[in-house]
């Protein structure tokens, strides 16, 4: 099912474009400041410095900001994940993981927003949607960059690959939000290292596959 687009109009002239687009950055803000449920379109409206009207013009509710929010962190996400095969396509593997990390860990600091999109697709109907589309874009991404490395394995193989280390990704760099920005790299590090750990037990066959007899290799 193809899903509609979350505005209600699109901006037809630069002033209108920048007008949404400050709308967009402050409903990131205020996502992450203060949780999507306790978010209001009047807030947005008052902190992006514009009407509650102007922001109607463009968005029916705070359903449809989440979901243009995730529109536009996918966009982000492709050009991240291509400018990683196209920047070390001769990487070793451990190289690899610690490159997709700290770009992952870069991307959830510049755009907070995008965590309480992936935290509450499970939880809201509102946010399913939007996180869904966030998270298949993130798993999509590795799923790439694992068929361009290791084109041998099997594709729902790569798709459970790359959905665990999805997880694991984002539900400790979660957790590394409250860590002082002095040990932010040390747990970076870590995050790096559960990573390879991953892979290498997948790879000695200690794996989620559905065949317990698998042991194909990610090189």
């Amino acid at each position: 099912m193809v899903e509609t687009s979350p505005l209600r109009r699109r901006p037809r002239q630069a002033r209108a474009q920048v007008r949404l687009e400050r709308i967009l950055d402050t409903a990131e803000q205020v996502f992450a400041e203060l949780g999507y449920d306790a978010a209001t379109t009047n807030l947005i409206a008052s902190q992006a410095g514009t009407s509650i009207g102007s922001l109607y013009e463009f968005f029916p509710n705070k359903e449809a900001m989440a979901r243009a929010l995730a529109d536009r962190y996918v966009d982000q996400i492709g050009h991240l994940y291509a400018t990683l095969l196209v920047d070390i396509p001769g990487a070793e593997d451990f190289e690899l993981v610690e490159q997709i990390v700290a770009s992952l860990d870069r991307f959830y600091r510049e755009h907070p927003g995008a965590v309480p999109l992936l935290n509450g697709r499970k939880t809201s109907t509102e946010l399913a949607s939007a996180g869904e589309r966030l998270q298949h874009a993130f798993v999509a991404g590795i799923e790439g960059i694992m068929a361009e490395r290791a084109p041998d394995i099997p594709q729902g193989r790569r798709h459970l690959v790359a959905t665990i280390i999805a997880e694991i990704a984002r539900a400790l760099l979660t957790l590394a939000d409250g860590v002082p920005l002095s040990q932010r790299t040390g747990v970076i590090r870590e995050i790096e290292h559960v990573v390879i750990g991953y892979l290498e037990a997948s790879a000695e066959g200690h794996d989620l596959a559905q065949d317990p007899d698998e042991s194909r290799r990610l090189s």
